[in-house]
């Protein structure tokens, strides 16, 4: 049976499971209410239970009440539950594994515009650009990620390399960590899960408008609340525009969203969630990627001013559009077993035309090209489907999880190379070169195609209110093939019955502390060897991963959460051979680190969010001894991320921030000939909530890298990323003053 006929399959007997459990339950079920709104949910979730307690079921109803000056008053930093997969919503302090949440008021209160912008708070996360600042993969625990094995929209497979905003989003997710046991084949970098805003209970009506220096206007309309016959349909609404001069005399930023959320409730015990999003960015004039070689023949560079003119090019960026429909049905049939089904479509365009500056010396010298090869267009299809419950079986409460997820990724490339040399230039003196047409790409053909399909099984087996043991275990059906222009497949690989298990054990010598060890093995699918190689589009065969963890987790107060965890960690990592120009596995890359982590509130008056990460990243079993036992490109031994916000209560509105992101030196290349230096940078913000009339009127004010530090926000080994034979590295953002003023109506 294919992968396509498994997934059919599976959702047929998970709803005749789930029928069969609704029946079997209905004569104790009590009478259905109306469920509580998630944030009321949440409040009552907050306070830690006993190991015994049940998992926290998918919400039927997932509407929330409007949040009028709430962002600004008294800010939630922590976030009690999280989504993990098919096992659903779960308390974070309860989980075996590592989970970061990013609550919304960390997102509005930062005024962060994109996803790169908010997982910046996070000290286990990097986000590795490729072809621009918005073209790029996040990485957890200095693991980089796939391009949509591990980027998720409520639960669902997206393109994670294109553009994401954040204006039609509650909150952001990120499990740490293997975890294809229960999202199927994908990379150790994690997961990134985006959960959408969802209507309200309540009206809301917002206007913000915002501005960043040097001269973007950015001006956003956000509308919830229920109508139609008994309140049964909800609704969201985000409309997004900001245009105006980035941070470079001349360069230009363009972007517009309109999110459109509706939730249908069928009855008391079952809701139709439905999305649709268009979102398209444009931004030119920004400086491109600093390109050098592996060898001591061109290093990397100091960090250069990235406001000067000549390290991009006028016109010169990247023009990226995503169309995304979502579905999504939610039932509960009793107080112990609910299910959901869900399917998502995406469509992502990706005009790259960016600049790569690359270094032919250490004297300041390189080359300018415009225009990137990479994959242009991308489409995908995901499916996801779960059903939980509880059984008590010989006196022991069993929390039982039986799922599917998976997707179909179509990959398109141009015919013709549009790659265009544009001239050269020295980094003491950029200079701005003579505009080149486009080249003729020739149009487009498939290139690839990646399929994958996982049946996931799981139960937590509670021995007392103090042990617990988790198994979870998926079953994945793995077919990429990729194809050269003439359409002929040029590689194929097919594997069924893919083992991914995770088995954790669990220990709570109190209601409000958790321990656990959980070992983890991960089937992944091979890379795939990136333009520009001998044998470019290839796909590697399936890799293995593996992960031991052991960690804590220390609720202080209902609002206030601490996490410690150590890890090791090894996946295989492929190449570019220089000599070759062959894309292959070369060795094993093995990451051994500890986490901290702290999200919530200290005090009344005092929230905090962030933590420091130690990893010991390096690539092993080369078989060379130049790059044999070396430090892994691009992953710092230690990251710190910190927020600080005090709101006085003897000053009702007011608020300020403070935030510092630390990294300490990179490898810049493979053999560790070159490093980026170590930086920190400092962020310090105020705002003011006001009553006006019947309204809430809130001021935003922040400074970002206050201090105007240079550095490198990112560094990427090219010959994964797909410069064989060369490192890529992308300037960070200068001081930039950004602002807001916020309407509740």
């Amino acid at each position: 049976m294919n992968a396509t006929g498994v997934a059919s399959a599976t959702i047929a007997v998970l709803a005749l499971a789930g029928l069969t459990a609704g029946l079997a339950g209905s004569a104790q079920a009590q009478s259905a209410t109306t469920p509580t709104p998630p944030s009321a949910q949440s409040q009552s979730q907050s306070q830690p239970t006993a190991s015994t307690a049940p998992l926290q079921l998918p919400e039927v109803n997932v509407s929330a009440p409007a949040a009028t000056g709430g962002y600004a008053t008294q800010p939630q930093y922590n976030t009690p539950t999280a989504t993990v997969g098919p096992l659903g919503n779960q308390q974070v302090l309860n989980t075996p594994t590592s989970i970061s949440v990013v609550p919304e008021d960390v997102m509005v209160n930062q005024q962060a515009r994109t996803v790169n912008d908010t997982l910046r708070f996070l000290p286990s996360v990097e986000v590795r650009d490729q072809q621009g600042f918005e073209v790029s993969r996040p990485q957890s625990r200095g693991f980089q990620s796939s391009i949509v094995q591990n980027t998720r929209l409520d639960g669902l497979n997206i393109i994670g390399t294109t553009a994401i905003p954040t204006e039609n989003l509650s909150g952001i997710q990120v499990l740490n960590g293997l975890a294809g046991s229960l999202y199927g084949p994908e990379t150790p970098a994690g997961v990134f899960n985006y959960i959408l805003k969802r209507p309200t209970d309540t009206p809301l009506e917002r206007f913000i408008e915002g501005f960043d220096s040097n001269g973007i206007f950015t001006e956003q309309v956000d509308l919830g609340g229920r109508t139609g016959p008994d309140n049964k349909v909800g609704y969201r609404v985000n409309l997004v525009h900001g245009e105006g001069e980035d941070y470079v005399s001349g360069s230009n930023l363009n972007r517009t969203l309109f999110s459109a959320d509706l939730d249908f409730h069928l009855d008391d015990q079952t809701v139709l969630e439905t999305d649709y999003s268009h979102y398209q960015t444009n931004s030119t004039g920004l400086p491109g990627s600093i390109v050098y070689d592996g060898g001591k023949s061109t290093l990397l560079p100091k960090a250069v001013d990235p406001t000067r003119i000549g390290y991009g090019q006028p016109g010169a960026g990247a023009d990226l559009i995503t169309d995304t429909g979502l579905v999504k049905i939610k039932h509960t049939f009793n107080q112990d077993w609910s299910m959901e089904v869900g399917g998502l479509y995406q469509n992502a365009v990706r005009n790259l035309f960016g600049i790569t500056n690359t270094m032919t010396d250490n004297a300041g010298d390189f080359t300018v090209t415009k225009n990137f090869t990479a994959i242009p267009h991308f489409t995908i299809g995901s499916n996801t489907a779960s059903l939980n419950g509880h059984v008590d079986i010989l006196g022991m409460r069993n929390d039982v999880t039986i799922g599917t997820n998976g997707f179909i990724n179509n990959q398109y490339s141009y015919r013709n190379s549009i790659a265009t040399m544009l001239g050269t230039s020295t980094l003491a003196n950029p200079v701005v070169l003579p505009w080149q047409p486009l080249p003729a790409n020739g149009g487009q053909y498939e290139s690839a195609m990646l399929t994958e399909q996982s049946i996931i099984v799981g139960d937590m087996i509670h021995f007392n209110e103090q042990w617990a043991l988790q198994g979870v275990l998926s079953t994945s059906f793995i077919h990429s093939t990729s194809y050269n222009v003439a359409g002929k497949v040029t590689s194929s690989d097919q594997r069924d019955g893919a083992l991914s298990p995770t088995v954790s054990l669990i220990y709570k010598p109190v209601p409000r502390l958790t321990l656990y060890t959980t070992y983890a093995e991960s089937v992944e699918e091979g890379d795939q060897a990136p333009a520009g190689t001998a044998n470019v589009n290839q796909f590697m065969a399936p890799y293995q991963d593996k992960q031991y963890e052991i960690g804590a987790k220390y609720a202080v107060t209902k609002d206030l959460l601490i996490t410690l965890d150590g890890f090791h960690m090894t996946r295989p990592l492929a190449a570019t051979n220089a000599a070759t120009n062959i894309f292959s596995v070369v060795g094993t890359q093995r990451n051994n680190g500890m986490e901290m982590f702290v999200q919530g509130n200290v005090t009344p008056d005092l929230s905090v969010f962030g933590g420091l990460t130690y990893i010991d990243a390096r690539l092993l079993g080369t078989g060379n001894s130049t790059t044999d036992g070396k430090l892994v490109v691009g992953v710092p031994n230690v990251k710190s991320d910190f927020l600080v916000d005090y709101h006085p209560h003897f000053v009702p509105g007011l608020g300020l921030t403070g935030a510092v992101h630390y990294e300490s030196n990179r490898a810049a290349t493979n053999t560790n000939y070159s490093f980026a230096p170590s930086y920190a940078t400092l962020d310090l913000g105020v705002r003011y909530t006001m009553p006006v009339l019947t309204h809430q009127v809130t001021g935003r004010f922040q400074v970002i890298n206050v201090t105007d530090q240079r550095y490198y926000v990112s560094i990427a080994d090219g010959n994964i990323v797909g410069s064989p034979g060369a490192n890529t590295a992308y300037l960070g953002a200068p001081r930039t003053f950004v602002a807001s003023l916020e309407f509740d109506f």
